[in-house]
């Protein structure tokens, strides 16, 4: 396309100057521009288009080695807002200089990402036809100016004056790129086993598989982690604008690019702020529980909607508020901890079997019929509803609230200490913990530390001693990451475990199980650190690295340099996150670029053992993992846990998703000391 568009370039130059029959006068300040080199440097620009009216900007004219100009476009539109902000074009391309004529190309994407907002929809013909935009610039009074068209939807005139010299750098400069995520090679007695599920689902027949089988990447089973800092230096500066980049600009693209500004134009702080307040206001229910929101246009808070896993994420804000608690003694974020504490003490007594616990909880309103899998409470508890189902995912969920609990509330709340003695104790009788012999040792820990017991403590060592003869995550490193495919929430799932494991350890003093703990986390670490899961990286520094755990693992297979440059990263991972997330009607489909490419692993490849077998298409992942503010951001409850090489998803119009992820990530990293975060 680069080559069609160079050649285009040229043609257009020799047709218009071929058509040249009579000499034009020039004005003496253009003539002046004819001397050798005199187009190089930038040039103020000031035009008009027929769609969003008058616009300023600059256009850079940079020599480049094959004796045409680079150039960049960069223009604000004085009258056009969308939700309040300035909307700015930045278009790159190339630029011929003849005599009195400058002829510019510009190649622009029609389709990025977003396949469908609103009413709004895009042609499948728009990801893979760019429009080459073509301007020829004749002198006249005014300067050297131009009329063309995106040949879409707006018709443009412009003119260039004033030149002032170049500056170090390019106005703008495109930081996106693509990091190697492809990590060791997958052993041979696992190949095999993927290539029997590979057989079982039929992904190898799949003909939408086949149709990616000659790109290079599917051959390699190499994917990326789609990197782009592209002007997040410039959204921090000029936080009243959005940046429309190499795109004809709509509705879509400008909703594309905004999105993008709201992850990189407040600062971590400031999101933080509006994600605690946000929290408290639309996805805390009347109960306590992290809830989804029903909002209306303005954002304004109808209806809280239960979210079928709340018991984990809200275990993770109460950490969140109580880490939060402790980097700043806000009394907020105590009572936050309290209110959402007492909810999840619900959730073990609602269901009046000691063995079983709710999911979540929401209030039961008289007259409305009860959901399939809802029960309502009793007694004292009537007025509420709870779902069924406490799972091993949920249950790490209770132990992670109590242990962060327990370090911030004052002993003297003697009602909350009360409940933390005798929900500990119980954790003992729930059926996960019998069913999952990995939640014992923890279970036992917590019980112990809460209630100073000491019988409890010596069932917690000798739960430990036994784990450590048997197959497990204690005793051997149990984590896998093969070329792009993973249990993604299960990694969410274990750094959790970890840290609250890890905690009750260093609370009782046992050194020994603390430390091998810490192992075990430094272990999964090194196995994710080919897809930079940033919340990982943080988690294994807090709470083994800065503590001067290493592991064998890490020892064979990483480094001191490879770990402090993810570290210096990870900041990255919460950039990303937009405030606020985005409440739209719209859809996602990363397939439409043409350069996306389908993995040749299936996604949870082990899940076609289900019966009735997913469909196919259930399998598809792609080999690029696109920032959050080009997926997750739109349609994510929860990003860490979410499958990193997505790519297709959608998200109505009134919904909106809780923050927690970015809460949780963003005090965890104030709260072990993260570089990089404000």
């Amino acid at each position: 396309m680069k080559y069609f568009s160079f050649l285009f370039l040229f043609l257009s130059l020799t047709l218009f100057t071929s058509c040249a029959t009579q000499e034009k006068q020039i004005p003496r300040d253009i003539a002046s521009l004819q001397s050798s080199g005199a187009m190089e440097g930038i040039w103020f620009l000031q035009g008009t288009s027929s769609t969003r009216g008058p616009y300023n900007g600059e256009l850079e004219l940079r020599k480049s080695s094959d004796g045409t100009y680079d150039a960049i476009r960069i223009v604000t539109y004085i009258n056009y807002f969308y939700d309040g902000l300035k909307v700015q074009e930045v278009w790159t391309g190339k630029a011929v200089a003849a005599g009195d004529t400058l002829v510019m190309s510009y190649d622009l994407r029609q389709g990025d990402f977003i396949t469908k907002l609103g009413t709004d929809q895009r042609n499948s013909s728009d990801f893979t036809n760019p429009i080459t935009v073509v301007t020829r610039f004749i002198a006249t009074d005014k300067g050297l100016a131009s009329q063309f068209s995106d040949k879409k939807f707006s018709n443009y005139t412009e003119w260039i004056t004033t030149r002032r010299n170049l500056e170090a750098k390019p106005l703008w400069i495109n930081l996106r790129t693509n990091v190697d995520a492809r990590g060791p090679d997958v052993p041979w007695a696992v190949q095999k086993v993927i290539n029997i599920f590979k057989r079982d689902i039929g992904y190898g027949k799949d003909p939408y598989v086949q149709s990616f089988k000659n790109r290079k990447e599917f051959k390699e089973e190499r994917p990326f982690i789609v990197f782009d800092p592209t002007d997040y230096n410039f959204y921090q500066a000029n936080k009243d604008i959005i940046r429309v980049v190499n795109k004809i600009t709509d509705n879509i693209s400008i909703t594309e690019a905004s999105v993008k500004r709201n992850a990189y134009s407040p600062t971590l702080k400031e999101k933080a702020a509006s994600y605690d307040k946000n929290t408290v206001t639309h996805h805390i229910n009347e109960i306590g529980m992290v809830s989804k929101a029903d909002v209306d246009a303005n954002g304004k808070l109808i209806a809280y909607r239960y979210d079928g896993d709340s018991a984990l994420w809200t275990g993770m804000y109460i950490g969140s508020q109580a880490m939060r608690y402790m980097n700043t003694k806000d009394p907020e974020a105590l009572a936050n901890v309290r209110k959402s504490l007492r909810a999840m003490f619900i959730l073990m007594d609602i269901t009046e079997d000691p063995a079983e616990f709710a999911r979540t909880l929401m209030p039961y309103r008289p007259g409305e019929p009860i959901p399939n899998k809802w029960h309502q409470g009793k007694g004292i508890y009537s007025n509420m509803l709870w779902l069924e189902g406490g799972n091993n995912d949920m249950f790490k969920g209770l132990t992670h609230s109590m242990m962060w609990a327990s370090m911030v509330i004052p002993e003297n709340d003697q009602e909350i200490w009360s409940h933390l003695r005798d929900k500990s104790r119980r954790l003992l009788k729930l059926r996960i913990y019998d069913e999952k012999s990995q939640n014992q040792a923890p279970s036992l820990g917590l019980a112990a530390l809460i209630n100073k017991d000491e019988k409890l403590r010596d069932k917690y060592q000798n739960a430990y001693t036994k784990l450590r003869w048997k197959p497990s995550s204690y005793s051997m490193d149990t984590t896998f990451y093969w070329h792009g495919s993973a249990d993604w929430s299960g990694v969410n799932l274990g750094l959790v475990g970890d840290i609250t494991d890890i905690m009750i350890a260093q609370r009782l003093g046992e050194t020994k199980i603390r430390d091998r703990l810490r192992e075990r986390l430094m272990d999964s670490w090194v196995t994710y650190s080919p897809a930079q899961r940033h919340l990982l990286t943080m988690v294994a520094f807090g709470f083994a690295y800065s503590q001067g755990t290493r592991g064998d693992n890490f020892r064979k297979e990483s480094s001191e340099i490879k770990f402090m440059s993810a570290l210096n990263n990870a900041a990255w991972g919460i950039r990303e996150i937009p405030y606020p997330r985005p409440n739209l009607d719209v859809s996602i489909d990363h397939s439409q670029r043409p350069d996306w490419c389908i993995s040749p692993i299936p996604r949870l490849f082990w899940k076609s053992l289900k019966s009735p077998q997913p469909s196919n298409e259930y399998f598809y992942q792609g080999l690029y993992n696109y920032p959050v503010f080009e997926h997750q951001a739109f349609t994510s409850n929860f990003v860490w846990k979410d499958t990193a090489f997505g790519y297709k998803d959608s998200h109505g119009r009134g919904s909106e998703n809780a923050g927690v992820d970015y809460l949780y990530a963003y005090w965890l990293a104030k709260y072990v000391g993260v570089p990089n975060v404000d």
